[in-house]
C-alpha cells in the first residue's frame, strides 16, 4: 500500500510536467481540435524532433505500470450503468465512475446502493448532497410530468366531449331530414290520393249525369 502510495505521488508530481499532447496547428487555427495525431509531413519539424517545437510522446511520459490506470486515491476506475453493478465491487480496491450517459432515476439508485455498501464514487464528491439534489430536480420534473399529462388528458376528454357534441348535432340534422323527406312524401302521396278522388268523382258524376239522360 505504501509501494502504492510513493507511485501515486510519483505520477502525479510527473504529470504536473507532461506536456500536452495536440496537433500543432491546433494552437493558431480553430478549425483544427485539440486532440493528438501523429505528424506525417514529409518536412514537419515536430515529426523531426527539432529544437524549439512541440515534443512527440514517449515512453518516458508513461505512468508506473502498478498504478497505471488507477484513481489518484488508488482505486481502480469501473464504470456503472446500474445500482446492480455495484454488488460485484470490492469497496476497499474499486471505486464507481456512473456512466455519463445514465439518466437520473438510475442516478439516484446507484447512489443510494453506494451509500449502503460504502462504495466511492469517485465522479461525485459527497454522495448526500448530490443525492439531494437529484431528489429534488426529480420530483419537481415528475410533477411537471404530472401536471403535463392532467393537462394532455382534459384536452383529450374536451377533443371527445366536442367531437360526441358535433356527432349528436349531426344526427339531429339527419333524423329532421329524414322527417322532412317523409313528410314531402307523405304530402305528395295524399295529394295524388286526393287528385285519384276526385277523378273518380268526377268521372262517378259523369257517369249518374249519362245514365239519367238515358232513362229519359
Amino acid at each position: 500500500m505504501k509501494d502504492i502510495k510513493r507511485l501515486l505521488e510519483l505520477r502525479a508530481k510527473a504529470k504536473r510536467k507532461k506536456p500536452r499532447f495536440v496537433i500543432k496547428e491546433s494552437n493558431y487555427k480553430a478549425r483544427v481540435e485539440e486532440k493528438w495525431r501523429y505528424p506525417r509531413g514529409l518536412h514537419s519539424a515536430v515529426r523531426q524532433r527539432n529544437l524549439g517545437r512541440p515534443v512527440l510522446p514517449r515512453v518516458g511520459y508513461s505512468s508506473p505500470k502498478e498504478v497505471r490506470g488507477l484513481h489518484s486515491s488508488g482505486l481502480e476506475k469501473v464504470i456503472v450503468y446500474n445500482d446492480k453493478q455495484l454488488l460485484s465491487l470490492n469497496p476497499k480496491g474499486q471505486g464507481a465512475i456512473i456512466a455519463s450517459d445514465v439518466g437520473m432515476k438510475k442516478k439516484l439508485l446507484i447512489l443510494k446502493a453506494a451509500q449502503e455498501r460504502k462504495i466511492r464514487v469517485l465522479n461525485v464528491r459527497d454522495l448526500g448532497e448530490m443525492s439531494i439534489k437529484l431528489q429534488h430536480k426529480f420530483n419537481v420534473r415528475k410533477k411537471l410530468k404530472d401536471e403535463k399529462t392532467k393537462l394532455k388528458n382534459k384536452k383529450e376528454e374536451e377533443k371527445m366531449k366536442r367531437a360526441e357534441e358535433k356527432k349528436k348535432k349531426e344526427e339531429e340534422e339527419k333524423a329532421k331530414e329524414k322527417a322532412q323527406k317523409e313528410g314531402a312524401i307523405e304530402g305528395a302521396e295524399a295529394a295524388a290520393q286526393d287528385k285519384e278522388n276526385k277523378e273518380n268523382k268526377e268521372e262517378k258524376e259523369v257517369k249518374e249525369k249519362v245514365l239519367i239522360k238515358k232513362q229519359v
